[in-house]
């Protein structure tokens, strides 16, 4: 069974209120940040974000992913002469969460199927001088990284079921990636590793959920912060301990 508290729901009336000040302020942000190409400042980086490419700081889930990984408590890190440990960061978007693993010192593989968040991640790796210390893929989940172990896996995964329509809708919407997400995870992940997942209270977190549980992996709520009009909590998923 695992470590966890019922997912989180979202009280109308708090939903309501907090939709009076952050209607206004997402429709701004779009109007003049969405479908452009941004110079966005996340967990202290600077990250360019393509008109095709999730934006982490209006959709808040990145930003706030990525705070959460530059504080966190994360597997030991190797003696002065050993070698590095190594992170992957599934549906990478803009690299934002490849650039804070590799910042702490990991050795980092960043994936993405979009082509344009491929381009992006490899902007911001050279924009933050971290080309030696993270490698780009394009490809689906694990495919392009197979047979890799990781210490470290960070996954913010499309929320909704659905069919994508366009590169950009890659980052909302997929028909089964927690299921394979999870399926695939145990292989890649190192028996001390972790995988640090995001959801919203807006997705299918009944399903994520329920994925890593099939797989036989230990879950636990790392973070959680409500932000009235939803409620993010990153996951931790890890092989089952004796």
């Amino acid at each position: 069974m695992s470590d966890r508290s019922i997912t989180p729901t979202v009280h109308p009336l708090v939903k309501y209120l907090s939709q009076l000040w952050l209607i206004p302020r997402r429709e701004y942000l779009r109007r003049f940040r969405l479908g452009r190409t941004v110079l966005e400042k996340v967990a202290d980086n600077d990250i360019v974000v393509l008109p095709q490419v999730f934006n982490p700081v209006i959709f808040r889930t990145g930003e706030y992913f990525a705070t959460m990984l530059q504080k966190a408590e994360l597997p030991t890190m190797p003696a002065v002469g050993e070698e590095a440990p190594m992170a992957l960061d599934l549906g990478t978007g803009t690299g934002v969460l490849a650039i804070v693993a590799a910042r702490r010192g990991f050795r980092v593989d960043a994936v993405d199927l979009n082509p344009e968040a491929v381009r992006c991640v490899r902007i911001n790796v050279a924009l933050n001088s971290l080309d030696s210390q993270v490698n780009v893929h394009q490809g689906n989940l694990f495919e392009p990284v197979a047979g890799t172990k990781y210490d470290l896996i960070t996954f913010s995964p499309p929320s909704f079921r659905g069919e994508p329509t366009s590169n950009l809708d890659l980052s909302w919407r997929s028909i089964d990636v927690f299921e394979r997400f999870a399926m695939a995870l145990p292989s890649a992940l190192k028996l001390e590793g972790v995988a640090m997942v995001l959801q919203t209270s807006h997705g299918d977190e009944v399903g994520l959920l329920a994925a890593l549980d099939s797989a036989g992996l230990q879950v636990e709520i790392l973070a959680r912060k409500h932000f009235g009009v939803e409620i993010l909590t990153v996951y931790g998923a890890s092989h089952p301990r004796d």
